[in-house]
């Protein structure tokens, strides 16, 4: 069976910017099984759009069941097109106590149509607790079971059998603190593949008596039961984007505490469960992944998504990736649910460890050969094979690795991009190492050969900013690439630091840091177009110079305006006015006028703090370089006149973070003098 969530908000469809990740629409869920059967879930605003897509199809069937009658659950019955439609077929299955609901939904004025006009054929059929419904017939048959759970008025639950498999779709259910309910919400999960359940509420909000259920208990259940996999569905109108960040990254910090894999729903989700191939279902997974990761352009971001992709399929506990680097593999990004969480592993994405591409390690055997190693217990090698497991991670840490699954990422012509090593996978309901299937191995070959393309791309991006920065520092040599990883790398930590204060989402924060990295490191490419006498003049410039000099922020802009991507327009912003200032007294070298405070896009304020503090502890042909503290100190002085106040604290709270930026992009110094205003 093929899954999509049409709606799962509660209680009123929404419309705001807050809610768009999650979805507005509601209930409304869309089942395709692998004998054909189309069957929609309850008629919620979400029905709407699956009716629009299919308005292309002349003819077709389709099976509506609803679970009760409240307006959030039938109102997108009547702008469901195939009920417009002379070739459609529509069996609309109503629960026993809503027989009149057609006719009356038309008399009380809620639609100008009677159902007996609607040009689509219609056929209602009255269904009730411990009815079982058969579409098709033998092995492609769906068979569709009624049950009732707890809510006002009434409510049925579905069981569909399809493919193999078995999903429930609760409906509206409230579970109460009586056990009977209890023991029933139970009894329906137990045997269950997937479900869909009513989650409106969590226990700190619960409202007893409204029919609607705190995803709290329905976790416990679930949990008792065994099922493997449930989706928190159902969202209070209420319920922002950042509400449901909070609420999955809850899940996932007690993963580790419950024997079921939970997740928010949100619209569009789709799941496969039962029927078809294991590769079939795993190239459909990796290619709503690839579409998730093209919204993200830094390595960092990149790197993340990928390995989180590849711990969610594995249940590793932890992970690193490595990209290959002058014949030596280079520590990207690592993930350690043990040590740290994966909020914090941007914190571990400076590190510099090197390994050769050799026989010696586990990761260097994968780059040297091209193969993939699965090994069950890393302190039980086989004889005489010629890799060896390095536990020195391991005592440093305290850390203890089992486990290992490590796969290459293979480029154009068989080249070695890096290798993906995933660490301990986790047996379901407990914090157990386990060997690494057979099946999870494939499906970690399929993603490594899939984003193997993504990583080819970043990197010749990479190399193209490279090449703008090395043409820059034919005029200035202090534009080299490490100045620009640095100041990016420090401007995304101090964005970072900054959206945590502002409670921004998860997903918001993982975006924008990836553009603001890659905008900043843009900030001084105008300088291209300013003569070399002037940019290395070795003494003070003259008033007419810096006049000149000044106008680099403008050619900057220039060069950077004729790119819409929405990269280009941050860094076209942080080009033009990372040189204006807190108090009104900068420029922006375009006969634009100063701005003042906030009226200077937060990008290029944020590039200012870094970019100055990166010429602060950077060695000068006029001076030595300052320590840390020296510029964080002369910054803070500076906050409220040259600088925002608020990033200036948000880049003293990165803490740690400063000397690792600075390992991992050190600097070549120049030998040739320079300005840098």
């Amino acid at each position: 069976m093929e899954i999509k969530l049409r709606g799962v908000r509660g209680s009123i469809a929404v419309s705001d910017p807050d809610m768009a990740r999650g979805g507005g629409n509601t209930a409304c869920v869309e089942v395709r099984s692998g004998g054909g059967a189309l069957v929609f879930l309850d008629a919620g605003t979400g029905l709407r759009e699956a009716g629009k897509e299919l308005a292309g199809k002349e003819t077709g069937e389709a099976h509506i069941f609803l679970s009760h009658g409240h307006a959030d659950h039938i109102v997108g019955l009547w702008f469901f097109e195939p009920l417009h439609r002379p070739g459609w077929k529509t069996f609309l299955y109503l629960p026993e106590w809503l027989g009149r609901l057609p006719d009356y939904f038309y008399r009380c004025g809620f639609f100008p149509v009677p159902f007996e006009e609607l040009k689509g054929a219609v056929e209602i059929r009255m269904i009730r607790e411990g009815d079982s419904i058969v579409l098709g017939k033998g092995s492609g048959k769906t068979e569709i079971d009624a049950f009732s759970l707890k809510h006002p008025g009434g409510n049925l639950a579905y069981l569909l059998k399809a493919d193999g498999g078995v999903f429930l779709y609760t409906g509206d259910a409230e579970i109460t603190g009586d056990e009977e309910e209890k023991r029933k919400a139970e009894a329906l999960l137990r045997g269950a593949d997937l479900a869909v359940v009513d989650a409106q509420y969590s226990r700190a909000d619960y409202k007893r008596g409204y029919g609607h259920s705190a995803w709290e208990d329905w976790l416990e259940a679930a949990s008792r039961a065994g099922i493997p996999r449930i989706v928190l569905s159902h969202h209070d109108p209420s319920r922002t984007d950042v509400d449901l960040d909070d609420l999955e990254n809850t899940l996932g910090n007690i993963r580790a505490f419950v024997n079921v894999r939970a997740r928010v729903a949100r619209e569009g989700d789709r799941f496969t469960v039962g029927g078809g191939s294991r590769e079939r279902r795993a190239g459909d997974r990796i290619a709503r992944f690839l579409e998730e990761l093209s919204a993200y352009r830094s390595d960092a971001a990149l790197l993340d998504r990928i390995l989180l992709q590849a711990r969610r399929i594995t249940a590793a506990d932890a992970g690193t990736i490595f990209l290959a680097e002058g014949g030596d593999l280079v520590f990207a990004y690592t993930h350690n649910d043990t040590l740290f969480s994966v909020k914090d592993s941007h914190r571990h994405a400076y590190e510099s460890t090197r390994i050769p591409e050799n026989l010696d390690s586990i990761a260097g055997y994968v780059a040297a050969t091209s193969k993939p190693l699965n090994i069950a217990e890393v302190r039980s090698l086989p004889p005489g094979v010629p890799y060896r497991f390095n536990d020195q991670y391991d005592r440093g840490t305290g850390f203890h690795t089992r486990s290992v699954l490590a796969i290459p990422f293979l480029g154009s012509r068989g080249r070695v991009l890096g290798v993906l090593q995933l660490i301990n996978s986790l047996a379901e309901g407990g914090d157990d190492p386990v060997p690494f299937t057979e099946a999870m191995e494939e499906e970690c070959v399929l993603l490594s050969r899939a984003v193997s393309s993504v990583l080819e791309r970043s990197a010749a991006e990479r190399n193209g900013i490279y090449g703008i920065l090395r043409m820059a520092a034919v005029h200035d040599p202090y534009e080299t690439g490490p100045h620009a990883e640095r100041v990016g790398a420090l401007s995304a930590e101090i964005y970072h630091i900054w959206a945590l204060k502002k409670d921004l989402s998860t997903d918001l924060i993982r975006h924008e840091k990836d553009r603001i990295r890659l905008a900043a490191m843009l900030h001084d490419i105008g300088k291209v177009g300013v003569s070399d006498v002037i940019l290395k003049k070795p003494g003070k410039l003259t008033e007419e110079e810096f006049a000149v000099m000044r106008r680099h922020t403008a050619i900057g802009a220039s060069i950077l305006q004729g790119d819409p991507g929405d990269v280009a327009v941050m860094a076209r912003n942080i080009a033009l006015h990372h040189h204006q200032k807190w108090n009104g007294e900068g420029y922006a070298g375009d006969g634009s006028g100063v701005l003042a405070g906030e009226d200077i896009p937060l990008e290029a304020r944020i590039t200012a703090v870094a970019d100055v503090f990166d010429a602060l502890v950077s060695p000068r042909c006029y001076k030595d370089p300052w320590t840390f503290e020296e510029a964080l100190s002369h910054l803070r002085s500076e906050a409220g006149g040259h600088f925002d106040p608020e990033l200036v604290e948000c880049l003293g709270e990165i803490g740690g973070l400063i000397e690792a930026i600075y390992q991992r992009f050190p600097d070549e110094a120049p030998d040739t003098g320079g300005n840098k205003p």
